[in-house]
Parts: C-alpha cells; sequence; structure tokens
C-alpha cells in the first residue's frame, strides 16, 4: 500500500464504501462499448456500505484521455450529479441525504447528457471522430463517485469504455 493509499485510508471514505459500475448503455461495465457521435450516455452504479454513513450525491463523469508524444492528457467532456438535495424523481428513487448502513447495497441508474466527444477530438487532432475509435491513443473513462458526507476522499469506481465508429 502506497503513502497516498494510507492517507486515504486514515482519512476515511474509500472505506466507507465500495462503488462499482455494473453497466454502461445496458451492457456490462467490463466490455461495454459507445457510439463516439452519441450524446447521451447511461448506467448503473452500485454502492455497497462499509460502514454506517451519509450519501450525500453520486456523480458521474466522462472523460476523454489522449496520449501524445509528450504524454497522456485528460479531458472531463460531460458529467453531472444526482439527485438535487432534498429531492426525489419518483419514489423508487433515493432521495438525498441517504443514510447507508454496513452491508446495505444501493442501485442507482444514471445518465450523463450533453456528451460532446466530437468537439474534444477534433480539438486535439482528431477531426474525424470515427479515426480515433480505431487510435490505441485515445480512450474513454466513466467514473462514478458516491459522495459521503465528512470524507475528503469519496469512494469512486472507473471503467474504460471501447468508441466504436458510426
Amino acid at each position: 500500500m502506497g503513502f497516498f493509499d494510507k492517507v486515504k485510508k486514515f482519512f476515511g471514505g474509500q472505506g466507507m464504501a465500495d462503488v462499482a459500475i455494473t453497466v454502461i448503455e445496458r451492457q456490462p461495465a467490463d466490455s461495454a462499448s459507445f457510439p463516439v457521435t452519441d450524446s447521451v450516455l447511461k448506467g448503473t452504479m452500485v454502492i455497497t456500505g462499509k460502514q454506517e454513513c451519509t450519501l450525500l450525491a453520486t456523480k458521474y463523469e466522462i472523460w476523454l484521455y489522449i496520449k501524445t508524444p509528450e504524454g497522456e492528457s485528460s479531458f472531463i467532456v460531460a458529467s453531472d450529479a444526482d439527485p438535487d438535495p432534498n429531492t426525489s424523481y419518483s419514489d423508487n428513487c433515493l432521495k438525498m441525504p441517504c443514510p447507508v448502513a454496513v452491508g446495505q447495497v444501493i442501485t442507482q441508474p444514471w445518465m450523463v447528457s450533453d456528451v460532446d466527444l466530437c468537439a474534444v477530438l477534433a480539438k486535439n487532432g482528431y477531426p474525424d471522430p470515427n479515426a480515433a475509435c480505431e487510435s490505441p491513443s485515445v480512450r474513454l473513462v466513466v467514473r462514478c463517485i458516491a459522495d459521503v458526507e465528512g470524507s475528503p476522499f469519496d469512494p469512486s469506481a472507473e471503467v474504460n469504455v471501447r468508441l466504436t465508429p458510426t
């Protein structure tokens, strides 16, 4: 365990809950693909309580990583969070803040709109987004975060998603 991992464990967060991304676009997350020109990305995250805590929100981020001769650069393409404090979209959705018990499993569907991969790719040397799909220098990463009260290091999960041409 590295120094920063020890600091994270000492300050909490990562030990309060586990986060997993289970579904991306109705596909298993570990083998999911996403069309490069689509503007909405959906999925499901699962939060498992390891300690009693309070879940304040769930957050979702879409990142593009592009390797160049100078190194790899990261670009946040879009992000969102659910739900607004003290709001529930329906009776079967979470209402935040949400108490989480040890061993409790919360399944949270999510959606990020206004995903514009083409714009980020064009600004970084890929005017044809379909060409970027075949490049080993380009990768799409989805990150889901459980915003846990009192935690400086919120539990999160990431998954690489394969880009497909349109």
